[in-house]
């Protein structure tokens, strides 16, 4: 597609497609401001699902900063009111340069796009023709997302890749230095956060009240920044590629950048330039692990020195949640924490990582859990009661799994032998998809049973919620068991004597162990 364009200059021109309630509309950074503080932003469809988290973050630190300049602490601004805090950010570049994603004068920042101290784009050697090659996603054989698709690209998928880049991208060999807001060059930017709905608008208002209110907490415990007069826009400032800015330098909702990117014209169209570098941009010491303060990330506490978490390519599942729910574990991010201000409606605990392996990405994991109002504080000052919770139910399932669903499936693979032989190698290899499917509904059930018991109103109500919970491991152990009879042989008497024997092991074990909880009151 060919583009009939001058700088592609966010603050003035219509860049980003929403739906809003009126329908459809193009709108320009402060107009989107404006639009999402009023909360009419339906949807954002050009953003594809790994992008979501970054432009929600860049928003959010930006939309912070913004205000913080402009001494106010009120986001619900018009259009107008937003371009003048947007640019007075950027007030040194009186034609919006640092906000254009096409700037000539390479002594002058693009969008997120560095100035370049040598006057020549002779160091960005490589060039890349469609905004998902320059993208944080990296498959080598091409099955997960396939590269360089999109050879009809607007300025706005330039827009987000470009963003994706800078904010979360990791190390990817010499010269191609990751962010810092991570723990290591192959870790990833994981993004934790509190959401009061499924609109977009309220999250975001949400995240930079949040921000706005605990500044004074997240410089105490971030005591390495600057308090004032800090660099937050880290792409105004000048990189030959070798320099490197200090903590002390920034910000603490600093927005970085990782790569020396330009993007120019081409015969009508975007093409990027990007080059090496020697160093990476910011130099946190290397023992830092990550611990930036970024506001969407948990501290792993569980070892003598801090680190922030790392997703791997299990993603999200109810185990780790749990643990980030633990405040001996992990130290919550701050988003993801609830506070009276947030309000009593419901919310969604919302989880998110593109999980990066060496010389490919391990896929992007996403999980939206809903908390009800009732649990709300158990996200914030009843952390340790929910962690304790948590705890009982996990052991309870991994009691049903190891003792009483493994059981019987070693009782119907063995056919029903007079001694049991445990462990054995075979039985495991065919147990292996029956436990993971069990696993799977734990997964889909865990919370909203967890949340149930903590709605409940009084003890009876808990011990009851409780017993549903183990009836409900139960059925699924029992629907496992199932599906396993179908796997093995229908030939046979022994057939019919070790599946019942594999049914009496289910109630065996269940009794065996849940003897006590299945007293009524």
């Amino acid at each position: 597609m060919i583009f009939r364009f001058m700088s592609l200059n966010c603050i003035e021109e219509p860049v980003f497609t929403t739906t809003i309630c009126t329908g459809q509309a193009t709108l320009s950074l402060p107009a989107l401001y404006s639009a999402l503080m009023r909360d009419d932003v339906e949807d954002m469809p050009a953003v594809r699902p790994h992008q979501r988290q970054a432009l929600h973050a860049f928003l959010v630190q930006v939309g912070a900063l913004a205000l913080l300049k402009g001494t106010t602490t009120d986001p619900s601004l018009d259009a107008s009111v937003w371009t003048h805090l947007l640019r007075a950010l950027t007030y040194k570049f009186t034609h919006d340069e640092p906000w254009s994603l096409i700037v000539e004068d390479l002594s002058k920042p693009g969008f997120l796009q560095p100035p370049i101290p040598e006057g020549t784009v002779a160091p960005l050697r490589e060039r890349e023709q469609t905004p998902d090659s320059l993208d944080i996603l990296v498959t080598s054989k091409n099955h997960d997302v396939k590269a360089q698709r999109m050879a009809i690209a607007t300025p706005e998928h330039w827009f987000y890749a470009l963003l994706t880049l800078q904010t979360t991208q990791g190390y990817l060999g010499a010269g191609n230095y990751g962010i810092s807001r991570m723990n290591g060059g192959y870790a990833s930017r994981p993004f934790v956060g509190l959401a009061p709905s499924n609109r977009l608008g309220a999250r975001v208002r949400r995240d930079i009240n949040r921000l706005l209110q605990a500044r004074r907490e997240v410089l105490d415990e971030n005591s390495g920044f600057a308090a004032v007069n800090g660099i937050g826009l880290v792409w105004l400032e000048p990189w030959d590629g070798v320099s490197a800015i200090a903590p002390k330098q920034l910000d603490p909702f600093y927005v970085e950048v990782c790569r020396r990117v330009r993007l120019i014209r081409e015969n009508a169209r975007i093409v990027a330039l990007r080059g090496r570098s020697r160093a990476a941009r910011i130099a946190f010491p290397k023992n830092t692990n990550g611990v930036t303060g970024d506001p969407w990330t948990p501290v792993d506490q569980r070892e003598t020195i801090a680190k922030v978490l790392t997703v791997d390519g299990g993603g999200f599942h109810y185990k780790r949640v749990a643990d980030l729910l633990d405040p001996q574990q992990y130290k919550a991010a701050l988003l993801q924490r609830w506070r009276q201000a947030d309000g009593t409606l419901d919310h969604s605990l919302v989880l998110a990582a593109t999980v990066r392996g060496q010389g490919g990405t391990d896929g992007f994991h996403e999980r939206r859990i809903v908390v009800p109002t009732s649990a709300l504080p158990f996200l914030g000052t009843r952390a340790h009661a929910l962690a304790s919770l948590v705890k009982e139910r996990i052991q309870d399932a991994a009691t049903i799994r190891a003792r009483v669903l493994l059981t019987a499936l070693y009782v119907l693979f063995q056919r029903a032998p007079d001694e049991l032989k445990f462990p054995h190698a075979a039985c495991e290899t065919k147990a292996a998809p029956f436990l993971a499917a069990f696993d799977g509904g734990v997964d889909r059930n865990f919370f909203d049973a967890l949340f149930d018991e903590l709605a409940a109103p009084d003890g009876p109500a808990k011990r009851t919620a409780r017993r549903q919970w183990i009836y409900t491991l139960k059925e699924l152990a029992v629907l496992q068991l199932e599906a396993a009879k179908g796997a093995t042989p229908r030939s046979g008497i022994r057939r019919y004597q070790a599946e019942g024997a594999a049914e009496d092991a289910i109630e065996f074990g269940f009794r065996k162990h849940f003897s006590m909880e299945m007293t009524h009151d």
